[in-house]
């Protein structure tokens, strides 16, 4: 008795339409679970920025509120503008180096540029503004202790190895070609994202009053307001 040939074909093709179901289903699976820590990821970092942008407005409030500029409270904006600008930096790094499933990220030569020179820069001169703002509070640490933990964090981050990776390494790995290697740094940002989220959110839950509102600064005792008189 011959074999089955077309019987055998039948259970082979059922056993292709099976392997092939479960790996599409697997993969959706997958695509489901990363989109859904996509966009968890997203929605803190959107909540990291509303927060930054409120601690900037309210102390541009504060500021605007007295006809005496408060020196304190000029320094202390600037340095949230800047760490608003690092973050703002790091976010388009890691879209770009770390990009959704199924995309690649930049290696042309010269990609992020702008956003790798602005880091520097502004690194930079995030480290020249905590160094002025402690000395403009010198006396004053208890009352500025959530601000000054919140910069030592901030410092902590500024000198850390990953950051340093990306400013003085990420172009020539991009020039280099390296898709594989340039996700690494994106995956570096997007660390430093996470380290610069939850530092943001402590700040904002150590300065909100049982209300809900807070001031990012105290008030200036009278008498004290940083300026010269002669």
């Amino acid at each position: 008795m011959g074999r089955d040939y077309w019987g055998q074909f039948l259970k082979d093709s059922e056993k292709v339409v099976r392997d092939t179901n479960d790996i599409i289903r697997k993969n959706y699976e997958t695509i489901v679970e990363n989109f859904g820590d996509e966009t968890r990821r997203m929605i803190k970092r959107i909540d990291c920025l509303n927060k930054l942008i409120d601690m900037e407005l309210q102390l541009k409030t504060e500021s605007t509120e007295s006809s005496i500029p408060d020196e304190k409270k000029k320094q202390f904006l600037e340095i949230m503008e800047t760490v608003h600008r690092i973050v703002d930096s790091l976010q388009n790094i890691n879209a770009l180096c770390n990009p959704l499933i199924g995309e690649q990220p930049h290696v042309n030569p010269g990609a992020h540029e702008s956003d790798i020179s602005r880091l520097e820069t502004d690194r930079e001169n995030l480290r020249n503004q905590i160094n002025c703002f402690r000395q403009t509070v010198v006396g004053s640490e208890n009352v500025f202790a959530p601000q000054l933990t919140f910069l030592t964090q901030v410092e902590s981050i500024l000198q850390g190895r990953a950051l340093r990776t990306i400013c003085f390494e990420l172009r020539n790995v991009i020039d280099g070609g390296d898709s594989e290697s340039v996700k690494k740094y994106g995956g570096l940002a997007e660390a430093i994202l996470q380290q610069m989220d939850g530092h943001i959110c402590m700040l904002d839950w150590e300065l909100k009053n049982d209300n809900g509102s807070y001031q990012l600064l105290p008030a200036e005792p009278e008498g004290d307001n940083n300026t010269t008189l002669f």
